[in-house]
């Protein structure tokens, strides 16, 4: 299935005026476009959309810039997953909360103490100098770097008021979870030296 496709399928219930409909429709003529944006460096994000919820609001990205994405995030999964933690049960093809719960159960009888924690509001709270420091020891494409310095340095648009995000990774987007599981890269490894039990599963 082309990531076109992909893109399409989970927004095919989306309104009939929806920005899908158009790439899907001018896709053809698009696509080579899209491709010497990206590759010349030029390629640049929308503004981002807000979708306010009681507990917590999702940005939206436009169908073209939510593509460019999760082509990204295809990428990027496949060049990091060596370095990253097999106990970041979050990533695709570590199990998932089903396969954290079900470690997490073999394993507490033989443990007298177990540690519990939370962050709250972890993506918000993520430096986008720190990040892109540990994304440079592992990522040196100089057409990717941009873009991923564009999904992070994004701008927000929320009832007519622009808003410059200078902090934190987007929710609702297939990128996050990659960027957060590689930020808390540092602890996955000191635990590890340590040779604690540990299991990290990311939902924020």
């Amino acid at each position: 299935m082309s990531l076109l496709a992909v893109s399409g399928k989970k927004r095919q219930h989306y309104h009939p005026n929806a920005d899908v409909w158009q790439l899907r429709r001018w896709w053809q003529e698009k696509k080579p476009i899209l491709q010497a944006q990206i590759l010349s460096g030029n390629f640049q994000f929308r503004e981002l959309g807000l979708i306010r919820g009681e507990e917590k609001s999702i940005e939206w990205w436009s169908s073209l810039d939510a593509l460019v994405l999760k082509a990204m995030t295809i990428v990027l999964t496949e060049h990091l997953k060596p370095v990253l933690s097999t106990r970041c049960f979050h990533l695709a093809g570590n199990g998932g909360l089903k396969g954290a719960v079900g470690e997490v159960a073999a394993n507490v009888e033989e443990h007298p103490f177990v540690f519990r924690t939370d962050v709250k509001g972890y993506y918000a709270s993520i430096n986008h100098g720190i990040l892109m420091d540990i994304v440079g020891k592992y990522v040196r494409d100089d057409a990717v770097l941009p873009l991923l310095w564009g999904y992070l340095r994004r701008y927000v648009s929320d009832g007519g008021e622009y808003i410059d995000i200078s902090q934190g990774i987007s929710l609702g987007c297939p990128l996050s979870p990659l960027m957060g599981a590689l930020f808390l890269k540092p602890l996955d490894d000191c635990m590890a030296e340590l040779g604690c039990f540990y299991v990290r599963y990311m939902d924020d």
